[in-house]
Formats: C-alpha cells, sequence, structure tokens
C-alpha cells in the first residue's frame, strides 16, 4: 500500500508502516569498497584496518569486521604498540567472547608488559572454552612459575622498583618537589587501555575505562579531562561538563609549569 512506506526526500529516511529508519546500506557498501581500495595501497596503515573493521561490523558482516580488528591489533603489536594492541584485541572479544585467538594474542601481550593476572584471566578464559588447549596450559604454568619464582621484595626494594608509566604521555607532573603516588598498576592498565581506545575513536570503550582508572588519585585529573573529551566527541556536553567541573575542583597545577 503506498500508505504504507514512502521516502522522505528532504531527511533521507524511509518510512514503513509509521516507523522511520536511515537508509544507510549503500552507503556502507561504497564506503568498505573505498578502505579496500586504500588498504590494498597501504595494507599497513593500522587506522584503516580499524575503519573498515567498525564498517563491517555497522554492516552486520561481525566476521570480516573481527579479521579487520586483528589485523589492525597486530600491526600495532609488530609497532610494541602493545597496550593499543591489547585494546584491540578486548573489542575483539566483546563482539565474540570465545574468540580464543584473540583471548591468545591479548594475554600474550599482558605477559610481555607485566600485567600477569590479566594475563591469567585470559588464558583461564580460553580453558574454559577450550579445556586442552595445550598453549593456555603452558602459559598458565609459566605465569605460576614466575610467581613463585620471584623473590620477596625489602620495603626499599619496592619503593624502587615503582611501575614505570610508559607508550602514554600523560597531562604536565609536578615538578615542584612534591611526591606523586605511584598508580596501582592494575588501574595504570586501565588508563593506558582508556587512552587506546580514546585515540581510536572508541569512545564507548574509553570511558568506562578512565571511569575505573579514576579511582586512583595521582590519575583523577588526568582521566577527567580525557572522560570530559570522550563525551564531547560524543556530543554529550551535559556529561562532558561535569567531568571538567570534577577536574577543574581537584587541587590546581603549579602556575609556574
Amino acid at each position: 500500500m503506498a500508505g504504507d512506506s514512502h521516502k522522505n526526500g528532504k531527511s533521507g529516511l524511509i518510512k514503513t508502516k509509521g516507523r522511520v529508519r536511515p537508509i544507510f546500506k549503500d552507503q556502507l557498501n561504497k564506503a568498505i569498497k573505498e578502505y579496500l581500495k586504500q588498504i590494498e595501497a597501504s595494507p599497513k596503515d593500522k587506522r584503516l584496518h580499524l575503519k573498515l573493521g567498525d564498517l563491517y561490523l555497522k554492516n552486520g558482516e561481525k566476521e570480516k569486521a573481527i579479521d579487520e580488528y586483528l589485523k589492525a591489533g597486530d600491526l600495532h603489536a609488530e609497532e610494541d604498540l602493545n597496550i593499543r594492541a591489547i585494546a584491540i584485541y578486548k573489542k575483539v572479544v566483546s563482539i565474540d567472547p570465545e574468540h580464543i585467538e584473540a583471548l591468545h594474542r591479548a594475554g600474550t601481550l599482558y605477559v610481555k608488559e607485566g600485567f600477569l593476572g590479566n594475563a591469567k584471566s585470559c588464558y583461564e578464559r580460553i580453558l574454559q572454552i577450550s579445556p586442552s588447549d595445550q598453549q593456555a596450559i603452558k602459559a598458565l604454568s609459566r605465569i605460576e612459575d614466575s610467581k613463585q619464582s620471584k623473590p620477596v621484595q625489602t620495603e626499599m626494594e619496592k619503593k624502587e622498583s615503582l611501575p614505570i608509566t610508559s607508550e602514554v604521555s600523560r597531562l604536565p607532573s609536578l615538578s615542584n618537589g612534591i611526591e606523586i603516588p605511584s598508580p596501582d598498576k592494575d588501574l595504570e592498565l586501565h588508563y593506558h587501555l582508556g587512552v587506546g581506545y580514546k585515540e581510536m575513536g572508541l569512545f564507548d570503550y574509553a570511558i568506562p575505562e578512565f571511569e575505573l582508572a579514576s579511582a586512583d588519585p595521582s590519575m583523577k585529573f588526568d582521566c577527567y579531562i580525557f572522560l570530559e573529551a570522550c563525551f564531547k566527541e560524543k556530543g554529550d556536553s551535559e556529561e562532558s561538563m561535569k567531568y571538567l567541573e570534577w577536574a577543574s575542583k581537584i587541587k590546581e597545577l603549579p602556575k609556574d609549569l
């Protein structure tokens, strides 16, 4: 019937039985073809693979999206951008919670970065899916061995072996002799994952990471600033202003920085 479906020329929408939906399919397919051409010319471009993965996901082609995300993760790992690679592998697992290969790759990088607890969780998840996975069994054994063989540190040694921030530059730190407490390593990981997601434009993934990391007082200001930026990018001015206001209430940085 003519009244059941018609096109609204101004908005580019189709109205079907009282429901309005955008006509994106053709645009998505055209965009996918364009990105495939660009990747053929620049196969090592990480952002192209990420964008193509996003387009495939929007188009309902999950397997193809996952394939592009894995490629993007591997390219980041090749450049030793391990936290960003982990963030991408986590996105794959969010799409397919039983994607063993993504869990393996994330586990390997967690170990490389020293986040053994997170690595253990990856391998335990793999064994829940595939109990006979020998690679996961061996990796878990190595993690347990490393924990048992680690010498007990004195309080002085613990202070001398504080975790070193890598890969991401934060806002300027205090330089007037005030001691800044070292962040909890798990919270530090959430911070880095948040930065990785934000830089890839994955704001919905970045936001919960920054929210978790903000529990550490030494990272709270940075996290609020990043949260303000993420919500601003999403067009949520109310949330953006909320975090900006919270950041402004934190003790001011020295004016001579």
